[in-house]
């Protein structure tokens, strides 16, 4: 049985109540087209006429990371040039809907996990990520999770590892995961940096491989830079993740020095890749691409070979 599954809604979203919303607040967008709707783990985005769409939470935990989208990202994400949907309206709750929420830019193209990045779309994420690696500022939010240094996290990798033994025993190699996540744990963490901290295949958008739309900010915090180019190693495998990293380094990221990522950094870069794909192997069946890129990443890595059936 796998470990994750996606949560379920706590409340009922859809047309009738996105035009109830844009009637009472935003009645100039009222009359547009609804069109296709696209549900996630926290926010439910379905679109309006054709350059906008509506975020609405769908749990009051994806309410609670919405905040950081809609009070921290206008700010901190002022002067990037990538594509990203910020918010460009902010709804209040009534009595129909608990949550505030959003009208934000479309973003054409498809997922990451459909329609993989090039390694030149792989160069549009690194010199994006060197924009997102900014100075974090005294009072940005801490993710419970992912910007804890890697020290603190060894217990939750030892358990989702542990799970994935259950699973597929002798498949899983176990103390070369452990092993590649302490000699990133050892070194120093890195510069604390704003960071996205959720780069996977479904908040990643493409069109003809290039990178269309980074999604998805509401795990975003202050945090160590290697989390995110660990998360990225994940998504665009190791030969493409040379070419990011050639394009981040370039663009002035924070995790290089002089112009070079050194070698403490390197292994805590796949320590955070080790932690995010044994993650994303776990995640329920239903979730299908997220666990087939969890194991991608864990069959690159070392920590199994060949890779389980998933079927």
């Amino acid at each position: 049985m796998s470990n994750v599954a996606m949560p379920p809604a706590e409340v009922h979203i859809d047309e009738s109540l996105v035009r109830a919303l844009l009637r009472g607040q935003h009645p100039d967008l009222a009359t547009l087209p609804i069109g296709s709707t696209h549900e996630g783990w926290d926010n439910v985005t379905i679109r309006i006429g054709d350059t906008l769409a509506v975020r609405l939470p769908r749990r009051r935990l994806g309410a609670a990371l919405s905040a950081t989208e809609l009070d921290w990202i206008p700010t901190v994400g002022a002067a990037w040039t990538f594509p990203t949907p910020r918010a460009l309206r902010v709804g209040e709750p009534n009595e129909r809907y608990p949550w505030r929420w959003s009208v934000v830019p479309w973003l054409e193209g498809r997922p990451a996990y459909e329609a993989p990045l090039s390694a030149e779309g792989a160069r549009d994420l690194g010199a994006a990520l060197a924009q997102v690696h900014q100075p974090a500022p005294a009072d940005a939010p801490i993710n419970p999770f992912r910007s804890r240094p890697l020290v603190d996290r060894a217990e939750r990798l030892d358990l989702r590892l542990q799970a994935l033994e259950v699973e597929h025993g002798e498949k899983i190699r176990a103390e070369v995961a452990r092993a590649l996540f302490r000699a990133g744990a050892r070194q120093s963490p890195g510069p604390i940096t704003w960071a996205h901290l959720d780069i996977h295949g479904a908040n990643i958008l493409t069109v003809n491989g290039r990178l269309s739309g980074l999604l998805d900010w509401g795990d975003s915090a202050a945090g160590d830079p290697a989390a995110d180019l660990g998360q990225a190693l994940v998504l665009v495998g190791r030969q493409n993740f040379q070419e990011l990293m050639r394009a981040y380094v370039d663009a002035g990221g924070a995790a290089a020095t002089d112009g070079a990522v050194s070698d403490a950094t390197l292994q805590r870069i796949e320590a955070e890749a080790v932690a995010y794909a044994a993650l994303l192997a776990g995640v329920d069946e239903g979730e299908g691409d997220h666990a087939a890129s969890g194991w991608a990443a864990l069959v690159a890595l070392g920590v199994i070979d060949p890779a389980p059936s998933r079927g």
